[in-house]
């Protein structure tokens, strides 16, 4: 009988690559930002976002201060020092679980998101809501929402890199964080709607490229530890 031989396994992948639907779908989120920021400079739906936002926005002396507070304290957890630890927390995990480059990318991605949520804000510089005063302290543009975007990149891009099991359920709850942050900036009365879902849409976009990423290098890393068996011919004895 031949007997199987390890070799070096210098050209084949032997765990798959990422598949071409997911850097599509992420690419797609990505699109439907920019289309949203240029329809949000040009005005289209503006009458229904004002609508819209004055029939849901907090008021003071008019909603209940219980839950302002609670909008408040939520939209504190989207805050930059509080998404820094979270990063932080899950890449020293990865790190620990001998996984270095998922561990690079949840350090290095989500801040990234963030640059380019900037970066956005600039180009279509959309002024904020003057719908109801503004229950929070906001000092630049608008679309699209920072803390909806960080918030997805952030808890979306550790769910998906972090959850060996039951990733559906880490998932859900990754995006629930992320929609609460979002909506509690709505709530405040200092985003518009599309600047929020535009915000979720990028942020999760930027997530999805950086699990692709991760899956890319860590296909071709188990690669070239991992040897192929081949069958050795027989001796003919």
């Amino acid at each position: 009988m031949s007997e199987l031989a390890p070799i070096e396994a210098s050209s084949t992948v032997l765990v798959a690559p990422p598949k071409r639907t997911l850097v599509v779908f992420a690419s797609l989120l990505l699109a439907i930002t920019i289309v949203m920021g240029l329809a949000v400079t040009f005005g289209f739906g503006q009458m229904i976002e004002r609508s819209l936002l004055k029939s849901i926005a907090f008021r003071q002396s008019v909603t209940n201060d219980i839950l302002i507070e609670a909008a408040r304290w939520i939209t504190w957890l989207g805050d930059a020092a509080q998404r820094s630890l979270v990063m932080v927390g899950f890449g020293a995990w990865l790190l620990w679980r001998k996984r270095g480059w998922a561990a690079l990318v949840m350090v290095v991605v989500p801040p990234l998101a963030g640059v380019g949520s900037s970066i956005l804000k600039e180009a279509f510089a959309r002024a904020r809501p003057d719908v109801v005063p503004h229950l929070d302290l906001v000092t630049n543009l608008s679309f699209p929402s920072g803390h909806a975007t960080n918030a997805m990149a952030t808890y979306l891009l550790a769910a998906l890199l972090i959850a060996d099991t039951r990733r559906r359920l880490w998932t859900v709850a990754a995006m629930a964080v992320a929609g609460m942050i979002g909506a509690s900036r709505m709530l405040l009365g200092v985003h518009w709607p599309s600047d929020v879902i535009g915000g979720w849409c990028w942020g999760a976009g930027i997530a999805l490229f950086g699990v692709a990423i991760v899956q890319r290098l860590e296909a071709r890393q188990i690669a070239k530890r991992t040897p192929i068996l081949i069958s050795r011919p027989e001796s003919g004895a």
